[in-house]
């Protein structure tokens, strides 16, 4: 349900980019601070989850990681969370949803720019 909502976000975030940049206005600043928000939170809290289901403690380091760098953080997670032959799985998946978040910016690009008005 998380992942799905880093999709949504993207897509909203798309439109929103391709809207104001259309028209030649400033992102609202509460549009900034909510989606900059939420793309940080819902890593780190998909992280929280997964590692109390797979009942694994991860350093403080890691936390940190996943929070302020997650592209670097979360491929961490996912090579020190798993067993040895579910890691590189692990982190395909996750590049497969990183490139469904950019297709999901893109779309709401797109969107904006086909729907009328």
């Amino acid at each position: 349900m998380i992942l799905w909502a880093l999709l949504a976000l993207m897509l909203a975030s798309g439109m929103t980019e391709a809207q104001y940049a259309a028209e030649h206005m400033v992102i609202p600043p509460w549009w900034v601070l909510l989606s900059g928000f939420l793309s940080n939170f819902l890593p780190y809290y998909w992280y929280r989850l997964d590692s109390e289901r797979r009942q694994f403690l991860p350093p403080a380091w890691m936390t940190s990681a996943v929070v302020v760098f997650a592209p670097l953080g979360i491929p961490a997670y996912l090579a020190r969370s798993r067993p040895p032959r579910a890691r590189l799985p692990a982190i395909g998946r996750m590049c497969l949803h990183v490139g469904k978040m950019l297709l999901a910016f893109v779309a709401g690009v797109f969107a904006y720019h086909v729907m009328p008005g």
